[in-house]
């Protein structure tokens, strides 16, 4: 018995979809997005019209590279050893002057174990005349 009243009390769907009322809300939805799209189109052409063009192209310099490498090190290189190879004054009223540094190595070993010690300006060490002989 509960089997036909539930028989009696069921209300039988139609099988058909409402299509037209689904592509109405499609219709609507898409009619939406295009009258906002246009609205912003027109919006942001009023407001930053630059922004919709598309940028100029522009060309970078091309870097400075060195077109002779090995005679640029030469160059450095020797610019910087020449100030290790000549006589030149530093401060000439106080008495400073560049030697070479060979001739420094030479003066620092003859010295022996006070190599290092400070000059003293009293007593300078002698010089030496052409043949290598002390004065």
């Amino acid at each position: 018995m509960a089997n036909e009243e539930i028989r009696r009390r069921a209300v039988l769907q139609s099988p058909d979809v409402a299509t037209r009322n689904i592509l109405v809300a499609i219709g609507g939805y898409l009619s939406f997005v295009g009258v906002a799209m246009i609205a912003i189109f027109f919006y942001v052409r009023a407001d930053a019209p630059a922004a919709l063009t598309l940028p100029t192209r522009r060309e970078f310099p091309q870097p400075a590279l060195q077109t002779a490498p090995d005679q640029d090190l030469a160059g450095a290189l020797q610019n910087e050893r020449k100030p290790l190879s000549q006589y030149s004054w530093i401060d000439q009223g106080r008495g400073l002057a560049r030697i070479p540094i060979d001739k420094a190595i030479e003066i620092v070993i003859a010295r022996g174990d006070r190599g290092y010690d400070p000059v003293d300006k009293l007593n300078p060490p002698a010089a030496e005349n052409v043949n290598g002989v002390r004065q």
